[in-house]
């Protein structure tokens, strides 16, 4: 906790309920957020920069998972396949089309979230068991598309040593 709150009154609920309450809060979170996304991209090492990346990534797709099943109860087998849908975009877009990284970035959000709604609308009505079979439906039908041979021989083909490279900055 990086503040206290002695003597300070809540007059309303969305005073209560707010993540940061005091303004020192909010200031010292988005220095720290400031710092974090200027100077650790350029100061670590390739290597180290690479596997930051993918504890992000991990700590993205945990995040999601914990809200959807710590805050609404429901159980989602098939929470990777949307995930991957997005990462597919973002990597097809920086090595075919070489575009920087927040557009792939919002891309790749925009397609996961796409992909989530064509399964997720549908699904609305469902809960429980039959919610944990559709979504691991949807994570079946996305691994089956991206394993089929057009898209692993000619369509769909990335090369990682493009994408890995730092040759943009």
């Amino acid at each position: 906790m990086i503040h206290r709150e002695c003597g300070v009154l809540k007059t309303t609920y969305q005073a209560d309920m707010a993540l940061y309450p005091l303004p020192i809060a909010r200031w010292t979170v988005a220095v720290l957020a400031v710092l974090f996304f200027t100077l650790i991209p350029l100061t670590l090492h390739e290597y180290y920069l690479s596997v930051a990346n993918l504890v992000w990534v991990a700590v993205v797709g945990a995040l999601g998972l914990n809200i959807l099943v710590g805050y609404t109860g429901q159980v989602s087998i098939g929470h990777g396949a949307f995930m991957s849908v997005g990462a597919y975009t973002a990597a097809n877009l920086a090595t075919r089309l070489g575009s920087p990284w927040p557009v792939n970035l919002l891309a790749g959000g925009l397609m996961a979230a796409l992909v989530g709604a064509v399964v997720g609308i549908p699904s609305l009505r469902i809960k429980g068991l039959y919610l944990a079979i559709s979504t691991f439906a949807a994570q079946y039908v996305s691994r089956a598309s991206g394993s089929c041979e057009y898209c692993a021989h000619r369509a769909c083909s990335i090369n990682s040593r493009k994408f890995i490279s730092r040759s943009d900055r």
